[in-house]
């Protein structure tokens, strides 16, 4: 007999709404919660997924036939920002190279910089007559930086930089994609700039006491 059947396992896999009809969640990604199950509500490949202590997870997607188990002994392994791309191995418009959760816009600058290379982001964003959103330039990069893509994360966050040169939080993400990369001294550079922008950013105070340490 079976325990649970399509019926019950969508009713698990359902996010709760709020009074205002919408869901809500861990955070921005994790946007809602089932019966007992956090739920990732989207337009293309919904998941339900357990975490556990940031370290393993266990994901489905309920629209697709597939589920993906991420086990590690690593606190703060964050195994769910990059679940969708081991995925993507099994779905693949679900891979960041592909675009997946991209906006439109973003998705042709992408699309331009597959052919002319991400090194030359700047360049080719201001050929495109495309709106660009601050925060959502910041979440790609760190996208790409989850599927292994150093460089080219890199060259997204010092684009956000050139686009808005005001904002700390480009120059933040922009030291820590050198850091990742190895580049103590330029990594320093970048904190301090956050600094110049937003003294009390204590994240940079705290980076920059790291660094120097090393």
């Amino acid at each position: 007999m079976d325990l649970l059947n399509q019926e019950s396992l969508k009713t698990l896999w359902t996010p709760g709404r709020l009074n205002n009809g919408q869901t809500a969640g861990f955070n921005n990604f994790v946007n809602g919660y089932g019966i007992g199950w956090p739920v990732i509500v989207r337009p293309k490949h919904p998941m339900a997924i357990a975490i556990g202590g940031n370290r393993t997870a266990f994901a489905v997607y309920p629209e697709d036939d597939l589920s993906v188990i991420i086990l590690t002994n690593l606190m703060g392994g964050l195994p769910d920002t990059f679940i969708d791309e081991v995925a993507g191995y099994y779905i693949p418009e679900m891979k960041i190279e592909n675009g997946f959760e991209l906006s439109d816009d973003l998705n042709t600058l992408r699309l331009a910089l597959d052919q002319n290379g991400y090194e030359n982001a700047i360049e080719t964003a201001q050929e495109l007559n495309i709106t660009f959103i601050e925060a959502e330039i910041n979440v790609w990069g760190y996208k790409l930086i989850n599927a292994l893509k150093k460089q080219q994360a890199m060259q997204i966050f010092t684009l956000n930089t050139k686009l808005f040169p005001e904002s700390a939080n480009t120059y933040d993400s922009l030291a820590d994609s050198y850091d990742r990369l190895g580049d103590t001294d330029v990594a320093l550079k970048y904190y301090q700039k956050v600094l110049e922008l937003e003294p009390d950013n204590g994240n940079a105070q705290f980076q920059l006491n790291r660094l120097r340490n090393k």
